[in-house]
């Protein structure tokens, strides 16, 4: 019997490792709906924000594609007072691609390079919620038009991570893809920004400027959406379910003779 132990661990593994891909690939689900359903979110995201005017941004097709993006917010806001500009990249898609195309990967494709090899942590602190970790990175580029300094923040929201739909909950994990598993709409948010010079902070950057007016905004947004959206799916499955006879008050009829 031992020789047969090989096979059958072979096989095991490989039905093993199918089952995974199928969960991972979603091959056993139906279509993204709920991403789909989410994308709704750009309607709810304002335009001005405190001292912050927006104006939405073309998506390149191909962009989107890579992205992952079901559901895309490109704008780029300009602070009335100080005159501060930040871009805002909002998308929302499956986690599959969502995790993926971080801007470490993507800015080198545009052309950048990154200042550091790997990412930093920095944690974005806003009165009245909670703290906001994110990854940040400087990446710079030359060429014919000139020579772009930029520092972007970057982070993640899964909604069905937390039963507790009053707070967004934004994560940084070491491990996107796999700390995110499966999750059909996963939220992933930019804050790009020009520096002065290689030697502005995080803390100076005009992207925390913005981050500390917009945070709150889009928390909102996305709370409100995200309860409608729940109550919307309750009501629903509500209606699919097959309606249940009555119960009788007549006593049932007997099944033998005594």
């Amino acid at each position: 019997m031992t020789r047969y132990l090989p096979i059958a661990t072979g096989v095991l593994v490989i039905v093993g490792l199918t089952i995974w891909q199928a969960k991972l690939t979603d091959r056993l689900a139906g279509s993204n709906v709920k991403a789909e359903q989410c994308a709704k979110l750009l309607e709810l995201v304002p335009k001005d924000i405190g001292d912050w005017h927006g104006e939405d941004k073309p998506i390149d097709e191909r962009v989107r594609q890579v992205a992952g993006a079901i559901g895309a917010i490109s704008r780029g806001y300009h602070n009335t007072r100080t005159g501060e500009q930040v871009d805002l990249w909002l998308i929302v898609g499956h986690s599959r691609d969502v995790s993926f195309h971080t801007p470490d990967v993507c800015f080198p494709g545009a052309g950048f390079e990154a200042y550091g090899k790997e990412s930093g942590n920095y944690s974005i602190v806003v009165e009245g919620l909670s703290d906001t970790p994110t990854f940040t990175n400087r990446f710079f580029k030359s060429d014919i038009t000139g020579q772009q300094l930029v520092r972007v923040f970057w982070t993640w929201y899964n909604p069905a991570a937390h039963e507790d739909k009053s707070q967004v909950i934004w994560e940084a994990p070491g491990n996107p893809r796999t700390h995110f598993g499966n999750a059909r709409a996963l939220y992933k948010m930019y804050f790009t920004s020009r520096m002065r010079d290689g030697s502005e902070t995080a803390e100076e950057s005009a992207g925390i400027h913005f981050a500390t007016d917009a945070l709150p905004v889009i928390g909102k947004a996305l709370k409100t959406f995200q309860s409608n959206l729940g109550s919307a799916t309750a009501t629903t499955e509500a209606k699919d379910e097959p309606a249940r006879p009555a119960p009788s008050s007549a006593p049932e009829a007997a099944t033998e003779t005594k």
